[in-house]
């Protein structure tokens, strides 16, 4: 019978303190290097959030630019024209529909640049699109020639104002049987704004009784209780009162005019909004702009810390895995340091591979899907830093501790847990199993758990080729028998 040479376990024999004073040292040994690597995190730290928010902005600006051409379809109820769409798409312009005073831009005008613009004037009494009701045109226009024979009446009382041609401009309009014409509107317009215009309209007795659009909002208890005890009306409140008595003091044009357009659009009503603010309608463009936000004062600082120590860890691990492999090599026998020395690089290789391909590939589509619902529901996304960071930390790392399923294969066929026919014959199994630990490796999402299960079943046929092809090695243990 040949027996193996007790020179074999020579080398590798440890007492029970030499083990504590390896770990000892190795512990230290790690201690010292994953300082060096988190001081070097320290200044690197804000690179790296900004490189791991760019999969988030690259998915962010993609979803504003989708969501502004179908925005821009909706405001406008029609396509968005094909010159508008490269605007958006190419060039990452979003139009945003805003508006403007144009009184207030014109007096910005003449008072920075007098010399181009000190004769532009526009009165935010004046009459505009804006004002009219929906068929808001030929009702006035119907219901001015309709009171050409109420001499009394406040509409009478606008008939009478109007010139001869202006009158037979609304006996024209009145009789349209279809929408007026953008030529048509204009013209009342400027009717409209000629009757502002006119000192005479608001001081006619027609319409010393008309009430301004809040004088129900001004009248309140007090001044209601007040008149019915027979006392004197305490001083007017609501704005056609206040400015009557403002112009009895001393007449101002603006104040003439923005009196005559509150009695108007309060005389025709079925026609007219009530009082508001001139506005002009426009479109702006803007560069899609992505935000990350933080809720708090010190959470931008724990997000720094938070990658600054990763970052360490990160640039300390292969040193730390080299102080690891230090203790536990001591304890090893040399037959299997040469098996360390095979696997681990794949181990390593894998696992970054894994990590590499959340990266590079899952997390774009990921979050297409998940901001289609946003979509859906036209609900906007400010995303938080914190909880971003979370999420690409946990899904490369599940990537790359799920690659490690060769190598388990490969394991447990050596120890004789698992054999080759084993791995072959229960492959539906095994990938009921892999989905299974997708979902749980994975955010609850379907794209990321499928992304994650179809490379896991190809290295599932990679683990059955290594524990194929790869040598199991013999143990020096082994006992040989001769006859």
């Amino acid at each position: 019978m040949a027996k193996t040479s007790d020179d074999l376990f020579e080398k590798s024999t440890m007492t029970f303190g030499e083990h504590l004073e390896e770990l000892r040292v190795c512990l230290f040994r790690s201690v010292i290097g994953l300082a060096f690597g988190c001081l070097i995190g320290f200044f690197i730290a804000n690179g790296v959030v900004r490189f791991f928010q760019s999969p988030l902005e690259r998915a962010m600006e993609q979803y504003y630019v989708e969501k502004a051409v179908g925005d821009y379809g909706a405001l406008f109820q029609a396509e968005p024209p094909v010159e508008v769409k490269r605007q958006i798409l190419d060039e990452g312009l979003i139009p945003e529909p805003i508006q403007i005073e144009p009184a207030q831009l014109a007096a910005a005008l003449q008072l920075t640049y007098p010399q181009s613009f000190g004769d532009l004037k526009i009165s935010p009494n004046w009459f505009t699109k804006g004002d009219f009701l929906e068929d808001g045109v030929t009702s006035l226009c119907f219901s001015l020639d309709a009171s050409r024979e109420s001499t009394k009446s406040p509409r009478g009382r606008v008939w009478q104002l109007l010139t001869k041609e202006q009158q037979e401009t609304v006996t024209r309009l009145a009789k349209l049987t279809t929408d007026p014409k953008r030529d048509d509107e204009q013209q009342v317009l400027e009717i409209l704004n000629d009757l502002a215009d006119e000192r005479e309209l608001h001081e006619s007795p027609e319409f010393a009784d008309v009430a301004g659009p809040d004088s129900t909002i001004t009248s309140t208890w007090l001044t209601r209780i007040w008149a019915r005890l027979g006392f004197a009306s305490p001083p007017a409140t609501d704005t056609v009162a206040r400015l009557r008595q403002d112009l009895a003091k001393s007449f101002e044009a603006e104040n003439s005019r923005r009196l005559n357009k509150l009695l108007i659009a309060s005389v025709f009503p079925d026609s007219l909004r009530k009082a508001r603010m001139n506005l002009l309608p426009l479109i702006s463009w803007r560069p899609v702009k992505v935000r990350f936000q933080v809720l708090n004062a010190q959470e931008a600082f724990m997000i720094w810390m938070k990658a600054a120590i990763v970052t360490g860890l990160v640039f300390a691990s292969p040193y730390l895995f080299f102080q690891i492999w230090n203790f536990v090599a001591a304890g090893l026998y040399p037959h299997e340091k040469n098996h360390v020395y095979l696997y681990l690089p794949i181990s390593i290789g894998l696992f970054f591979g894994g990590a590499s391909l959340a990266f590079a590939f899952v997390f774009d589509p990921v979050l297409r899907f998940l901001f289609t619902f946003n979509k859906g529901m036209n609900a906007d996304f400010d995303p938080r830093v914190g909880e971003w960071l979370s999420f690409v930390l946990i899904l490369p790392l599940g990537f790359g501790i799920s690659f490690q399923l060769p190598l388990v294969m490969l394991f447990l066929n050596r120890i004789g847990v698992a054999t080759l026919d084993f791995y072959v014959q229960q492959w539906r199994i095994a990938i009921l199993i892999i989905c299974v630990i997708s979902m749980v490796l994975t955010p609850a999402d379907p794209i990321s758990m499928l992304l994650m299960a179809v490379p896991l079943c190809f290295l599932y046929l990679l683990g059955i080729g290594m524990c194929k092809y790869m040598p199991a090695g013999k143990s020096p243990f082994a006992e040989a028998y001769e006859p």
